[in-house]
């Protein structure tokens, strides 16, 4: 759905000295309305390097109506870069505040947009009826920077907060620009602190003629990501085991679907274990399990070995079979998803809209082909402390019982700008406290952000999401990634409990700081097996990066 006004909001842009045909706006947003500044009561202040905007009344409905209100942009340049700090105030709650940039230089735009993740030799081109729009720090944007251009010209954007709050970056073409793009960059406060006023990160935005100018703003956002994430080098850091070094291959040893299911008993997942090291060494596999605690996603968020699997016995059997051949083993958790049928305290810690007058609902599959989303899966916030300790306790007791070496929380990318709990200072505290508890547990989490790789060293990378990164160091120099759940078996590609149904193995080709993963479901054995040794044996070989 694309959404625009059915009207001109007849914004004031001014001029950006040195970069002839480029303008500037800026546009404010409260709970109640947009906000344009009143042209008649706006200055600009010139000083060596730099602008200062003062506007003192704020206007809206396009211009027709006036309000109280005051924006200040800090406007800095020092060569090709030109830096902006903004800030409003106002009586009702601030939301978010934009910066618009009109004409920016048509050739570099029309060479496509594109940002650190995005594939090699990919760009994507906004039209006027499918605009661009990335977010940050979820679902598409793992990282607050862009690209739009090539090597001979270009235009890099980044935002530099040293908080976890949202950004969106959006280009479109609307008709009252002559179908001419406008970019914005969109910078949220985080929905805990909306008061009446609000001071918007730094906005950089860089010229650029050449490949290596490119480069060097894209180490500049990786230093400022450094020194606000904590984000240290991969063979730097101490909150991963020192095994995980030697793995080259993740087996997803699927168990019990939603429905009741079994792929694979524990008995079963154990013989597994025993062919797969006849051809790769034990030490160098990461048993991966989802679907052990029983009914996949429907008892979340209680974890201990489903009993269609068999049970605790069998569950300790395995661990004991994992044990002798050197196999790592990282059952997983849910780091947010709930059933309500399961789990009576829902509702104090599920994930709430800005505003909080509802419950905000993420994920709902349809895990019985009723060609419905069920209705009784919530995610909840670790943000809140009853469910952060209820999910400590979980793990914590499985770890002890049998001795995990690895545990996997599922789904911890999603994020949302919850205004009671804090989703990342809630990881902070859950992890810090597992490894304070057990400091050679490998906790790793599904998808990824860029300040999340300061807190979860190992995440899968989100099914679809391409790996070949243009910038892979975003990833490669900080953490490493795990072939995805949902990527298929070899065969048909069956996703096993994950509700994809059917994805093509994508374990032939992995990418740069990406560990394959190889998929096992029930017949898997049967009618693969040949192809089972082939990639063991592709693995075995390969380098590990």
């Amino acid at each position: 759905m694309v959404y625009d006004f059915s009207f001109d909001p007849n914004d004031p842009l001014f001029i950006l000295p040195d970069w002839p045909g480029v303008r500037w706006g800026i546009q404010v947003f409260t709970t109640v309305n947009l906000y344009g500044l009143a042209p008649e009561r706006t200055r600009i202040i010139p000083g060596e390097n730099r602008l200062h905007l003062v506007c003192d009344q704020l206007s809206w409905a396009g211009q027709q109506q006036r309000q109280a209100g005051r924006v200040e942009a800090d406007l800095r340049i020092e060569g090709d870069v030109f830096s902006w700090r903004i800030q409003a105030w106002h009586a009702e709650p601030i939301k978010s505040i934009k910066l618009m940039l009109w004409g920016l230089p048509t050739e570099a735009l029309a060479k496509g947009w594109w940002h650190a993740t995005t594939a090699r030799d990919t760009a994507l081109h906004p039209t006027p009826t499918s605009p661009l729009r990335w977010r940050y720090p979820w679902p598409e944007w793992q990282t607050a920077w862009a690209c739009a251009g090539d090597q001979q010209q270009a235009v890099c954007f980044s935002v530099r907060d040293e908080q976890v709050r949202a950004k969106r970056l959006y280009v479109f073409m609307p008709p009252y620009n002559d179908m001419e793009p406008i970019v914005e960059v969109l910078c949220d406060e985080d929905a805990r602190h909306w008061d009446t006023h609000f001071a918007a990160p730094p906005i950089h935005v860089r010229r650029c003629a050449e490949a290596a100018h490119i480069q060097a703003d894209f180490e500049a956002h990786l230093a400022h990501l450094e020194k606000s994430f904590n984000l240290l080098p991969w063979e730097q850091r101490t909150d991963i085991p020192a095994w995980i070094h030697d793995i080259r291959l993740v087996l997803n040893l699927h168990g019990q679907h939603w429905t009741g299911y079994v792929f694979n008993t524990f008995d079963q997942m154990a013989d597994r274990l025993r062919f797969v090291v006849q051809h790769i060494p034990g030490d160098s596999i990461l048993a991966y399990i989802p679907g052990w605690e029983g009914r996949y996603y429907y008892v979340y968020p209680h974890y201990s070995p489903g009993e269609a699997m068999g049970g605790a016995e069998a569950f300790g059997r395995l661990m004991a079979t994992a044990r002798d051949l050197g196999v790592h083993v990282m059952p997983m958790f849910g780091a947010n998803g709930a059933n309500v049928q399961v789990f009576s305290n829902w509702e104090q810690a599920a994930f709430r809209n800005t505003t909080n007058r509802y419950v905000k609902l993420i994920n709902c599959p349809d895990w019985d082909l009723d060609r419905l989303g069920e209705g009784d899966q919530v995610f909840l916030n670790p943000g809140e402390s009853g469910y952060r300790q209820h999910l400590f306790d979980q793990v914590s007791q499985m770890v002890e019982t049998y001795d995990l070496e690895g545990v996997f929380l599922d789904t911890s990318a999603c994020w949302f700008n919850d205004p009671r709990f804090s989703l990342y200072e809630g990881y902070q505290v859950l992890l810090a406290s597992l490894r304070g508890r057990f400091p050679n547990l490998l906790i790793a989490g599904e998808g990824w952000w860029d300040a999340l790789l300061g807190i979860f060293p190992v995440n899968q990378s989100w099914l679809g999401m391409e790996r070949r990164y243009r910038f892979p160091q975003v990833l490669t120099r900080y953490a490493r990634a795990l072939g995805h759940l949902a990527e298929g078996t070899p065969g048909y590609g069956s996703t096993g409990v994950h509700e994809r149904g059917y994805f093509p193995s994508v374990a032939n080709d992995p990418a740069e700081g990406h560990i394959p993963s190889l998929g096992i479901v029930d017949d898997t054995f049967e009618k693969d097996r040949d192809e089972i040794v082939r990639i063991c044996q592709m693995a075995k070989d390969r380098r590990v990066r």
